[in-house]
């Protein structure tokens, strides 16, 4: 798209008149450098356009999500919710660097009717796992399935459950962490002692202990009791046995890591809640072999039966 300026104001201010899109939409493509003035990329949103400037843009989409061909692993599904098993690597919805390659373009490629259901940014979409985070997910087909399983959420009436590979061995075998976890001054990174309550429960399941010549670490199942942001992982670095491979509160473990993982080792297992009807869904995912192999590097032995 090509405008002429006709007065001298901002940048960020002009485009989004003569384009029709939201400002803030127009920063963003400032800030990536697509656009130019006369010719030159600009990438300040206050940088001033006078009269008789040319300013060209390319085509803004019209923000909505698009369909993308995925193969989904439904491990139930019902009229109204279903629970996938998601894969590393994949994001749940859309946001900075992820526009349509998420679970939500996928869903919505399946069910072009879950667009009408929850927020319409993220359609159908109840919580989230974090992009490297594999598991259980749950997601809402219908209105009447949102609404129910956010209570359950509200209410603390569905039960999550990890399994995970951390630095060093708790002393305990089994402990509790309820730590307030909120947003650093970063905006990237939740630290603990501020924000709101969240409480981490964790049991050890095996150890490589009595191996010689490698750094020690602990297989945890962890239960969840709330739901904030980066909290297992978070807390896990709070106590001072931060999640193998994570490479946000790693730590000094942060650059070995990359050696032995290109994830953090966080798998969502199991989830329990009951449906409207009564009926209780107790449901499992496998650990993938990814995180498998790195168990045999490492000489931890895990029974998927714990």
């Amino acid at each position: 798209m090509e405008f002429t300026a006709e007065t001298t104001e901002r940048i960020d201010k002009f485009l989004a008149t003569k384009s029709g899109v939201s400002r803030g939409r127009v920063q963003i493509a400032i800030k990536e450098g697509l656009v130019k003035i006369n010719g030159e990329s600009v990438s300040e949103t206050d940088a001033k356009v006078n009269a008789g400037d040319l300013v060209t843009v390319p085509e803004f989409d019209d923000g909505s999500l698009k369909p993308m061909a995925y193969e989904l692993k439904i491990v139930f599904e019902n009229p109204d919710i279903m629970v996938i098993d998601k894969p590393a690597n994949l994001v749940v919805h859309p946001g900075a660097g992820h526009k349509q390659d998420t679970l939500s373009n996928a869903l919505i490629a399946k069910y072009p009717e879950i667009t009408k259901v929850g927020d319409p940014a993220r359609p159908g979409i109840i919580h989230r796992l974090d992009e490297d985070t594999s598991g259980l997910i749950v997601v809402a087909k219908t209105q009447a399935g949102y609404d129910y399983m956010k209570k359950l959420f509200l209410t603390r009436e569905i039960q999550k459950e990890y399994i995970t590979l951390v630095h060093g061995v708790p002393e305990k075998l089994h402990d509790t962490i309820n730590e307030p976890i909120g947003r650093s001054s970063s905006h990237v990174k939740m630290k603990v002692g501020i924000g709101k309550e969240a409480v981490t429960e964790y049991r050890i399941l095996a150890t490589n202990q009595e191996s010689e010549g490698l750094d020690q670490m602990a297989l945890l199942r962890v239960k969840l009791h709330t739901g904030r942001t980066h909290q297992i992982r978070v807390h896990m670095a709070h106590i001072g046995h931060p999640v193998v491979g994570d490479q946000l509160y790693g730590g000094i473990y942060k650059k070995a890591d990359t050696q032995l993982i290109n994830r953090q080792f966080l798998h969502a297992a199991q989830l329990k809640f009951n449906l409207p009807d009564g009926t209780h869904l107790d449901l499992g995912s496998e650990l993938p072999q990814d995180l498998q192999e790195v168990l045999k590097k490492v000489n931890i032995n895990y029974d998927a039966r714990i």
